[in-house]
């Protein structure tokens, strides 16, 4: 990985194609109506602290991110009298999510050791998401390196971080390089670093150590002999929309990552599990990879229309939702069912769809018919 910004010839480091906060394109009626009556039907008592629930059953949980995956699902298509109603008790959610301590937003105490696995920078991105929802400021991130030493699974001094890193990726490599990529995260963001250029030497090493593990066949970062392609894609998917995109990363080969991308869409036209999340990264890559290079373009879009089709048959809950993972539809307890934020996700793909396809922009109802849904 190395410097590129979008003058230079032939480079491909973009920022991101849209950010989370970003609505449809004219989204039909029908589409508004069925969201806003879904998001309505999930709403937990005035008393309730989190506004909204994983879905409509009653004892459904309600967390910080059903609060964030909701108002998403609003500002898609452009509820804004819906999102003003849900402010007062989402914004006084949002703020109460902040941990002074670490001075970021932590609601559920991620920030542990032990080993690569956990998702330790997820919670602060979500919530600053939820507030630019709101079109609200949250608190600034703080600055300051030694800021690293407060997370107790960060490795901290000039030379700790190759050693973790070492064992990590022989111990699992798509651990390993979300470890990797959350690990910058967060050094670039406590050093106050908003491109590649202005890296420092240390955050220009770990750059390289990615790179060095970019998989030579399918260009991910995070392959390896036990490693699915499937969720090589989207654990890539995430570093590249968390790290890379923002700081101006131009990646090579982007077309191989195309191929390795559509090589993941299943015969029935959900991708790798057939969740909601993997639907929603495949078609997010190829949006983004898509505009980088024509390679294979066409069939990108016939792709995405075929995932938009299977996602509506096979996903789509009859209370308006979509559930996050397949096996929810048998489910039973509300505790497993997770509709609310399958719809969100669902509607970034959509979204994504829209980025990709033109016919899709210039008319997503009639695209929508066009993909047999």
């Amino acid at each position: 990985m190395h410097a590129g910004s979008e003058r230079t010839a032939g480079g491909n480091a973009q920022p991101p194609l849209i950010s989370q906060a970003t609505g449809l394109h004219n989204p039909p009626p029908w589409l508004r109506d069925r969201v806003v009556r879904y998001v309505t039907s999930v709403e937990t008592s005035p008393d309730d602290d989190l506004p909204f629930r994983d879905n409509p059953q009653p004892g459904a949980p309600a967390n910080i991110e059903t609060t964030v995956w909701a108002l998403s699902c609003l500002r898609q298509v452009g509820a804004q009298d819906a999102i003003d109603g849900a402010r007062p008790r989402a914004l006084a959610a949002l703020r109460a999510a902040y941990n002074p301590d670490l001075g970021i937003y932590e609601p559920n105490e991620t920030q542990i050791g032990g080993g690569p696995g956990t998702w330790r920078m997820h919670f602060d991105a979500v919530v600053r998401i939820g507030f630019a929802l709101l079109d609200e400021r949250p608190r600034p991130f703080p600055r300051g390196l030694a800021r690293l030493s407060a997370l107790p699974w960060v490795p901290v001094g000039p030379v700790a971080w190759r050693p973790w890193l070492d064992q990590a990726w022989a111990d699992d490599p798509r651990a390993a390089a979300k470890a990797a990529f959350q690990y910058l995260w967060y050094y670039t963001r406590f050093a106050g670093t908003n491109h590649v250029d202005d890296l420092d030497d240390q955050a220009q090493q770990v750059l390289a150590y990615l790179e060095s593990r970019r998989d030579p066949a399918t260009g991910f970062v995070g392959m390896g002999p036990d490693v699915d392609v499937g969720w090589a894609m989207r654990g890539h998917r995430n570093l590249a929309l968390n790290l890379l995109w923002p700081l101006g990363v131009e990646e090579p080969g982007v077309e191989r990552m195309i191929d390795a991308t559509l090589a993941c869409q299943r015969p029935d036209g959900l991708f790798h599990d057939g969740g909601m999340c993997a639907n929603m990264d495949a078609v997010h890559l190829l949006a983004e990879y898509g505009r980088r290079t024509p390679h294979r373009r066409a069939e990108s879009i016939r792709s995405t229309r075929r995932c938009v089709a299977a996602m509506f048959r096979r996903l789509a809950s009859p209370d308006g939702g979509f559930f996050y993972e397949q096996p929810e539809r048998q489910a039973t307890d509300p505790a497993n069912i997770h509709t609310t934020n399958g719809l969100a996700f669902a509607l970034f793909t959509l979204n994504y769809w829209q980025a990709l396809d033109p016919s899709a922009r210039e008319n997503l109802e009639e695209a929508l018919v066009g993909a047999e849904f």
